[in-house]
């Protein structure tokens, strides 16, 4: 009896050494002259490594037909930069093993810490299944040629370069195979004929402007629209989109807008927010209409440089008005004139309307006496001179200026009347105020 339990557990373990034993195609890669051979290997820690497995396989196969380019093929006659066609192969690569068809399961294996698959795909039964979809491929690519060509014969340039770019996504998963056909007794090259009217959809274009210059005011709109004419080869294109913004200088201006029938489309400067005496307004093709296109084509149109057109806006130098507040406790009675002369050659031009005007300048003086100081000829009077001056934004009541001067000291004869006494205060606080103020006011910014 000890004999047969151990004669049968030898069986067993005989049994499961045999299953540990990795197959052939583990370790050595098989080859076939008759089929594409495809090992796919996945570990075992990655979350549905089955499947991983199953799609490194395809992947493999897929590589041994895909790198065998057809001398007519798009990848073969086409000059991609790398980037590009490295891109094409990604996507031809993983479109393909969605495509592929009547491979086979050869075998399985599973290790300690990986799993195995092995396929096989029949060469000729691929080859019939390969031609039905290039025949499919070249009649759908070429339907999306067709329909793009018509588009662009309308100058409808957005539509046309959608058509060629979903046509061009179509036939990108046999894209290294010979897909021409004869059309109209022509020999055309589907893909390459995609590509190439996809990638020069907006080539010969301009955009002219009606105005070269226009005139403008700091915070101010201007008036008369800035037009720009969108053309290819001489033929203006509609319904295309075209966007203005400033390059130099700031402001804001009407949104992007389709070209009409005449190749034009209309913007107005609702605003200039700079105070630079020249700036400048481009106009340029608004490139939203690629979030319709395919995403990995975009970037084929994002390498050319768009036409633009460019209109200098001049600034005219309009005058900042103000409105002079004098307070009723000002005791340097009579200052006022020269601060209003000051003023007004130095930045301001003065306002009678106190609403009207761009700032409001608030002035109040202070004029207090001190001791008496006897001198050799005549006794003199000590006079305490102040004053304050605060410039506001009419608009947003932003105080921009807060300018002071205190206590200038003034030495008075005594025997002088009080309005000879008052014009030499008024003529010593001025000659401060004149070293310091015309600077100040010539640093304010006033939006």
């Amino acid at each position: 009896m000890r004999k047969i339990i151990l004669g049968l557990l030898l069986s067993i373990c005989s049994v499961f050494h045999a299953e540990a034993q990795a197959p052939d195609w583990v370790t050595q890669r098989p080859t076939s002259s008759d089929a594409y051979i495809g090992i796919g290997v996945a570990s075992l820690s990655e979350t549905d490594y089955m499947k991983k497995a199953t799609q490194n396989a395809l992947l493999d196969i897929v590589s041994q037909i895909a790198v065998k380019l057809e001398n007519n093929s798009f990848l073969h006659r086409v000059d991609v930069d790398g980037k590009t066609r490295e891109m094409l192969e990604d996507k031809i690569h993983s479109s393909m093993v969605a495509w592929l068809e009547g491979q086979e399961l050869k075998g399985s294996y599973q290790s300690e810490q990986k799993y195995y698959v092995y396929y096989a795909l029949d060469k000729k039964v691929y080859a019939r299944k390969a031609e039905e979809r290039r025949q499919q491929a070249i009649r759908t690519g070429m339907d999306y040629l067709q329909k793009g060509r018509g588009e662009e014969s309308a100058m409808n340039l957005s539509q046309a370069a959608q058509l060629y770019g979903k046509g061009l996504e179509a036939v990108e998963p046999w894209a290294f195979m010979d897909l021409t056909t004869n059309a109209g007794g022509s020999s055309v090259n589907v893909p390459i004929e995609l590509y190439n009217a996809y990638v020069n959809v907006f080539s010969g274009m301009a955009i002219t402007t009606n105005v070269m210059m226009v005139e403008g005011e700091a915070f101010k709109a201007i008036a008369e629209p800035i037009a720009g004419c969108l053309s290819k080869n001489g033929v203006v294109v509609p319904n295309v989109k075209l966007k203005a913004s400033f390059a130099s200088g700031n402001g804001t201006v009407s949104p992007a807008i389709q070209t009409d029938y005449t190749g034009t489309a209309e913007f107005y400067v609702t605003n200039i927010t700079s105070k630079e005496e020249v700036q400048e307004l481009r106009i340029t093709i608004d490139d939203s209409f690629m979030n319709s296109l395919p995403e990995a084509y975009r970037q084929l149109l994002q390498n050319q440089t768009w036409p633009s057109a460019k209109v200098t806006i001049s600034l005219k130098s309009a005058p900042i008005t103000a409105y002079l507040y004098v307070n009723e406790d000002n005791e340097l009675e009579g200052i006022e004139r020269q601060i209003s002369s000051l003023l007004t050659n130095n930045y301001f031009t003065l306002s009678e309307d106190p609403d009207a005007a761009t700032c409001f300048v608030d002035l109040s003086t202070k004029l207090e006496m001190g001791e008496v100081v006897t001198g050799g000829t005549y006794d003199l009077n000590t006079c305490y001179c102040s004053l304050v001056l605060k410039i506001y934004n009419n608009k947003t009541q932003q105080m921009l200026l807060n300018y002071s001067v205190n206590q200038v000291k003034v030495l008075v004869p005594v025997n002088k009347s009080a309005t000879a006494s008052l014009s030499m205060c008024i003529r010593e606080v001025i000659k401060r105020v004149n070293r310091e103020l015309p600077a100040q006011i010539k640093k304010l910014k006033i939006n």
